[in-house]
């Protein structure tokens, strides 16, 4: 529906998300922790702060289903190739590689490359996924 003068304007229905948020002590620390952040002028105190704020902050995240790039830059870390490697077949620097693996961490709910390898076989077993044919 468009927009016109003297036409209400189009309202999209609101989102439902179901979320189960952190609990009341995480959250709670979550509040410590940016009050911390604050105060703290120490690097390695710092770098542990927000390592363990980024930890609880993701941790709660609802797991999403990696987009087709990711997809391919998964089966290649499952395959076993270095992010060297991965960054050839892209045409990319190994350096946006350790950008993309970041993210899809995090997306996925692992720590490791290890375990991204171990979720991507697991699904590929139980049939939720399916691999490329080169």
């Amino acid at each position: 529906m468009d927009w016109r003068p003297g036409r209400e304007k189009f309202e999209y229905p609101p989102r439902v998300v179901s979320f189960l948020g952190p609990s009341q002590e995480e959250q709670k620390r979550i509040r410590e922790l940016f009050k911390q952040l604050a105060e703290v002028s120490d690097p390695v105190l710092l770098k542990d702060l927000q390592s363990e704020l980024r930890h609880l902050l993701t941790a709660q995240a609802p797991l999403q289903k990696p987009n087709r790039r990711q997809l391919w830059i998964i089966e290649m870390v499952a395959e076993g190739l270095k992010n060297r490697e991965i960054a050839k077949n892209l045409g990319v620097t190994p350096q946006v590689v350790s950008n993309y693996l970041h993210t899809i961490y995090a997306k996925m709910g692992v720590h490791n490359r290890l375990k991204l390898a171990l979720w991507y076989e697991d699904q590929v077993y139980e049939g939720k996924l399916h691999r490329r044919t080169n």
